[in-house]
């Protein structure tokens, strides 16, 4: 039998159990499984339970892991899943957990391999103190470390703007210093920015030639209460670039926010379009409106 087939077997009579005896069988597994599949269903099952009388079970493999993370938890996919099922019975007490946890980093090459572990670290402080996950969050948007997912970036973004808190994400938006995809989030998370600070993003990004830049910039034009005096803006992006399927989303998306003068700058747009490709999209837009 494969490997893939033993550890699908596994899982399913883990999950043919219930009560105490899956919780007994889950954390067998956890402790002495070097699966790293089974050994993230068993602590998820021990999430799922939400018992503060698991807690200690699962911080004592965290400890585990973090006492020889390359060998043990390379990556950190483990701890980011023991911090994820703690989440729901975490206390005062964990504090000091989770900022061991938001200042874990491990190299590989050139990329930093626990930027999930941060960010769910983070979010997991934010239940307990977003005074302090506050905090953390901003100095992650000055992280310099890259990561494969974007994170804890992207989270520290939403999480900042959940608290209202736009300072830190302008500041490192305005700059353009995050990666893409962190761009497009913090872009579209300034909403209520002040209006005054808006043609400061608009010139640095208006003519990025990143699809997820752009479509962030959009989102935040479109969502914000300014955006009918951004038209002329809108129009002259639609009559220069090149790049027809953001030409075809952005449209769609500018008829879905049901702003009778940009609604009215993509007819006219359309009346003295000469380019057939062009005519169609906005046709087919227009069609909706």
């Amino acid at each position: 039998m494969s490997r893939y087939s033993n550890t699908r077997a596994e899982r399913q009579e883990m999950d043919a159990l219930s009560g105490e005896e899956q919780i007994t069988r889950a954390i067998s597994v956890m402790q002495q499984s070097r699966d790293l599949e089974l050994t993230r269903h068993a602590i998820s099952i021990l999430g799922a339970a939400e018992s503060p009388m698991l807690r200690d079970e699962l911080v004592a493999k965290y400890d585990w892991c973090d006492a020889q993370p390359h060998r043990r938890d390379g990556g950190a996919y483990i701890r980011s899943a023991i911090i994820r099922a703690v989440r729901p019975i975490s206390q005062p007490a964990d504090i000091p957990l989770l900022l061991r946890a938001m200042q874990t980093y491990e190299m590989d090459g050139p990329f930093e391999m626990c930027g999930d572990l941060r960010a769910v670290a983070l979010w997991t402080m934010n239940d307990i103190d977003p005074t302090i996950a506050a905090n953390m969050a901003s100095r992650f948007m000055s992280d310099p470390q890259v990561t494969f997912s974007g994170e804890p970036a992207n989270s520290a973004i939403t999480l900042l703007a959940s608290h209202n808190n736009l300072a830190p994400i302008f500041g490192a938006v305005s700059w353009g210093h995050l990666r893409a995809e962190s761009l497009a989030e913090g872009l579209r998370n300034l909403t209520d920015l002040p209006a005054e600070l808006l043609p400061i993003l608009v010139e640095k990004f208006i003519e990025s030639e990143d699809e997820q830049i752009i479509l962030g910039l959009f989102d935040l034009l479109l969502g914000h209460p300014t955006r009918d005096s951004w038209a002329e803006t809108i129009e002259r992006w639609f009559r220069t670039t090149t790049v027809m399927d953001l030409y075809a989303i952005l449209a769609m998306q500018i008829v879905g926010s049901r702003s009778e003068v940009l609604i009215t700058m993509l007819r006219n747009l359309r009346d003295n379009e000469l380019d057939r490709m062009r005519v169609g999209l906005l046709d087919q837009a227009l069609e909706l409106a």
